[in-house]
This record gives structure tokens, C-alpha cells and sequence, in this order.
């Protein structure tokens, strides 16, 4: 009997991937699932009760044979409501399950997510996604808005590497979908392609996201508003690092600029513009959208951030000179990238780096004091485990109040003339006025040096050090390779040495500003006169002679 409905073709339908939702707004969602089988109805019942009450149909198309990969939107749906759904296709039915609906922009909501990346398969830790998603993205968020999943969190952004092959059926039906399935049917999630998609059907089969994105690149850039935070996913692969794609996202910043309603920004893409960890993973069209992204902060005040993957760990940093973060936020399964493992760099623009699993959450706030606050919870590596320890915070806030200006204390106008190398430079006491509790204290300074005490002779200062109070990067020890280590050897950046040695026998002008952790800067302080002494009177420049107060870091932009 089973061989003769084979023959007939009539197998009763079953569900492979469950439903996962995509392409939310505060009145529309789209639902999409996955069924194995001939039947091609797709059907969502839905209501902003148990009871449902109402039904919508969508379309299909074929994923692999025998396969079939369903999309229906909901529409007109109430902004910031639950909704109950369960999708049918024949006899096939998954649910009751909930999702909540955005809320409208001028609500001033709070809007929270996840981003992480690249949770293709570690043969040696192939359930890794599963247990990202069900001891670490699902509990931790719901602890932390004291709410169901569906209110704790409003999106998800992932940058890329969904899975190890975009060709293998499996893998997206095991690894990806299967294994996040808890947190898919609950949350919509915005995705970018990485290289390990391959650019492969199966990647636009099931992402749906908005098709706002250049003509004939459907799906490949996007942007969506989410709040007060625009969104955007750009593709940076081969194929794809076009001036077409660099020109329209001028475009989408030129409209975040003018949106009232908008206080963030936020990028996603796979390639990392600097990588720690991976130098090889680098694109120099990464860094050409990261430019764009720092003068758009520079221009408007209004704070941004990209998210990428690629490496696979932890690593943040944050411009020199404007508010704009940097946010390495895998590895959602990928076996991490060890240190000593690869080509490194310690790049001056990052703070912190380590070779873990984890996700990044993200909260804003809206209203009068527009704050966005991300946290860093680690679920360890393979050598040490970790419960979503919470290894790192970065807050920006859209109107921060800057530190007090320093004074420059000495070297001065009253000091013996100074040796041109080791000598340390000394300001006043950092203080901040919207200063969290135990964290009045500098977080960075910029020193410059310059011949002169008018703004334009600063402008190409004769010697310039950006300090900050940590680095934390690898380890001199080559076995050390699951841990990072702080570089810097004295974490009070009121002072600082110079790298290099000073000119002799002249007088020169230094001065400094200080940053606090939500990257505002202070005034310049007052230009401070100082004489070097003669050449005949200065050391010989030796290695030990030039070592700084603070470690060095590498190679920047």
C-alpha cells in the first residue's frame, strides 16, 4: 500500500524547515516554511488571539526536488500586537506559535536584537547553533526584558555564513533552520550573504527581505526601519563590490540624515574592513562603506555601527575621531579563529578581541536622550566554556554630554628643557558629567605635538599618540592561544610618551582632549609651551629608550 501512493505521488506532505518569520513591519510580516511533498498550498491562519480567525496564501517554488519553500505575507496587521499563527500546506500543519508586530516609530519605543554570524557547521561542534540559539539567545534575552521571546526581542541581524554551503540542502534544513528553529518562529531575522552562501538559489529562496535595493540586485542590498535605528544589509562579495552598491547606499544614509525619527544607524555586512584575527579576510570594499558610514556620523552627530563576520570571534573597536563602532560578532557555530592561528594584526581602532562563540545584544532607546547600549555574551571556546558571560559593553548615546577640557599640566613654559624621548606628558583628572557610576574615567586620549599653538599648525602635528585605557589581544605566548590579554601597562591615559623622539633644541606646543565611553570628546585643551633640550644633551635612541608607556598597536587606516 505505502509503494502504491509513492507511486501515485501521494506521500502526505511533510514540514522540514518550520516556520521562521522575515520582512517585518509595524502592519506586515512575511511567514515562510518548507515542506516536503507535492502539494504547493500555502496557507496562514493568524489572529491577534489564540482563536485566529483569519487566513492569507502566499506562494511557493521549488528548493530541491521534491521540496517546496513557502512565502505568505500578513497584512494589515495592528502595530506592537501579538499575533498567533500556524501554517498549513495540505495535511501538513506546524503551530499555534506568536510573533509581535513592530511598533510605530513616533511610539518611542526601546528596540532590542541580536546579531551574530557565521553558524555554518563545525564538524567538531555540530550542534553549536542549537545551543547558541536555546541556552544562549532565547534564555538570556528573556531574562532580560522579563518577557516572552516574541516582546523580548523586535529583529535579529545575522552578516552572513548561515551555513557551510549554500548548495546543501542540508545544511540549511539541519544546521541553519533546524537547529534555530526556536528562535525563527518568534523573531524575524535580517540577513546578508557571505561567502560560504556561494551566491547559490537556495540563499534567495528562503531570505526575504525588503526590495528596496538597486534594480537587478534584488535581495543582495537593503534597508529596513526598525524604531529609531535604520538598518541596512549590503553584500560585499566577489561580484557584487560595485560602485552601483556604493551609490545607492549614499542615497539611503542622505535619507537617515534627513529622518527625524532616526538616531542610529546600523550596517551589516560579511567581510570585516579590519579584522584582528584574520588579516586575509579583509576587503577593501568594506572599508570604502565604512568611510561612508563615518562621515555620515561626522556630518549629522547621529551615531553608527557595522556588524560583520568572516573571522570567526569577537572583536570591537570604534573611529578615532567620530561616533562610529565596529563589531565583529561571530561565531554562532564556526570553530573560532585561536590566536597564533592565522595572520594578526592589533589594530589601533580596536579594543578588544577574543577567539569565542557568542552573540551581541543590542538595546536602543529613543525619546530625549536617544542611547544605544550592546552587550557581548560569550559562550566560550573549546577550551574554556562560558554561560553568556557578559565580556563586553559599548554604549553610544545620540546627544552625550563631553568631558570636562583638560589643562595640560607638564611639560611647560616653567620646566628645564626636556629630553626628546620618555618624557611623559601630564594633564588634569578626567572628569564627565553624564558619567556612569565607576566609570568616571578617561576611556581614550589624543595627544598631539605641533610647532606652533594656532589650530592649523595641530593640523599636521610633528608627533600624535591615541591612547585607551585597554587592549585586549593575544597573548606573547605562543601556546596562550584561547585567551586574550590587556596589552596596556598603565590604564590612566592622562599621561602619555611619544613613540617616537621630538625634534631638539625647540620650543613646541603639546595639548590633548580625552574621550569617554560613549566616544565624545572633550575640547581641545589650551596648546602648552615646552623647550626640548639640545641635541648634543639628548639620549641615545635606543629601543628601551623609546618604549612607550602604552603598548603599541599595529597597522591603521
Amino acid at each position: 500500500m505505502i509503494f502504491a501512493l509513492g507511486l501515485l505521488g501521494l506521500f502526505p506532505d511533510t514540514i522540514v524547515v518550520s516556520p521562521y518569520l522575515q520582512n517585518a513591519t509595524p502592519s506586515s510580516i512575511v511567514v515562510a516554511w518548507e515542506t516536503k511533498g507535492n502539494v504547493s498550498e500555502s496557507i496562514v491562519e493568524y489572529g491577534t488571539t489564540e482563536a485566529l480567525g483569519r487566513s492569507a496564501s502566499g506562494t511557493s517554488q521549488t528548493t530541491v526536488e521534491g521540496h517546496l519553500v513557502h512565502h505568505v505575507t500578513l497584512e494589515d496587521l495592528p502595530p506592537d500586537n501579538r499575533v498567533w499563527y500556524r501554517v498549513r500546506t495540505g495535511d501538513a500543519v506546524h503551530g499555534v506559535h506568536v510573533f509581535r508586530t513592530p511598533a510605530l516609530a513616533r511610539d518611542e519605543g526601546p528596540q532590542r536584537f541580536v546579531a551574530y554570524s557565521d553558524m555554518q557547521l563545525d564538524s567538531a561542534n555540530p550542534r553549536k547553533h542549537q545551543e547558541m540559539v536555546e541556552q544562549g539567545i532565547v534564555p538570556w534575552s528573556m531574562r532580560h526584558a522579563q518577557s516572552e521571546l516574541n516582546a523580548a526581542l523586535d529583529f535579529i541581524l545575522i552578516p552572513g555564513d548561515l551555513v557551510s554551503t549554500g548548495g546543501n540542502h542540508t545544511h540549511w534544513t539541519r544546521d541553519f533552520f533546524g537547529q534555530g528553529a526556536t528562535l525563527f518562529r518568534s523573531v524575524p531575522f535580517y540577513a546578508t550573504p557571505g561567502n560560504h552562501e556561494q551566491n547559490h538559489p537556495l540563499y534567495f529562496q528562503y531570505v526575504d527581505v525588503p526590495d528596496n535595493g538597486t534594480p537587478g540586485y534584488e535581495e543582495h542590498w537593503y534597508w529596513t526601519d526598525q524604531g529609531n535605528c535604520r538598518v541596512i544589509g549590503l553584500d560585499t562579495n566577489d561580484g557584487y563590490r560595485i560602485e552601483d552598491q556604493l551609490t545607492w547606499l549614499d542615497a539611503v544614509l542622505k535619507s537617515a540624515a534627513k529622518a527625524e525619527h532616526i538616531d542610529f544607524v546600523f550596517a551589516q555586512f560579511h567581510h570585516p574592513h579590519r579584522s584582528e584575527s584574520w588579516t586575509p579576510g579583509e576587503t577593501s570594499f568594506s572599508t570604502k562603506v565604512v568611510e561612508k558610514m563615518v562621515h555620515f556620523s561626522r556630518d549629522t552627530g547621529k551615531p553608527s555601527v557595522h556588524f560583520f563576520g568572516h573571522t570567526h570571534s569577537y572583536s570591537r573597536g570604534q573611529h578615532r575621531d567620530h561616533m562610529h563602532g565596529m563589531v565583529n560578532v561571530a561565531s554562532g557555530m564556526g570553530n573560532p579563529d585561536y590566536w597564533w592561528e592565522y595572520p594578526q594584526a592589533d589594530y589601533e581602532e580596536f579594543e578588544i578581541s577574543t577567539p569565542d562563540w557568542g552573540f551581541c545584544h543590542i538595546e536602543t532607546t529613543a525619546g530625549d536622550d536617544p542611547t544605544m547600549t550592546l552587550r557581548r555574551l560569550s559562550r566560550g571556546n573549546e577550551f574554556v566554556k562560558e554561560d553568556n558571560k557578559q565580556t563586553d559593553l559599548f554604549i553610544l548615546k545620540r546627544y552625550p554630554l563631553p568631558p570636562t577640557t583638560p589643562k595640560g599640566l607638564s611639560p611647560n613654559n616653567d620646566s628645564e628643557p626636556v629630553s626628546t624621548t620618555g618624557t611623559v606628558f601630564r594633564a588634569t583628572p578626567f572628569e564627565d558629567p553624564d558619567a556612569r557610576d565607576g566609570r568616571n574615567f578617561a576611556h581614550e586620549s589624543h595627544w598631539q605635538v605641533a610647532s606652533g599653538n594656532q589650530s592649523e599648525d595641530f593640523q599636521k602635528p610633528i608627533q600624535e599618540a591615541w591612547r585607551r585605557y585597554r587592549n585586549l589581544w593575544r597573548s606573547p605566548n605562543k601556546d596562550a592561544t584561547w585567551y586574550s590579554v590587556d596589552t596596556v601597562k598603565d590604564a590612566d591615559v592622562t599621561k602619555t610618551t611619544f613613540d617616537a623622539a621630538l625634534p631638539a633644541d625647540q620650543q613646541l606646543f603639546w595639548r590633548v582632549r580625552y574621550r569617554d565611553e560613549n566616544l565624545a570628546w572633550s575640547q581641545w585643551s589650551t596648546p602648552v609651551p615646552f623647550i626640548t633640550e639640545s641635541a648634543a644633551n639628548a639620549p641615545e635612541q635606543t629601543n628601551a629608550s623609546l618604549e612607550p608607556l602604552f603598548a603599541q598597536w599595529g597597522a591603521s587606516l
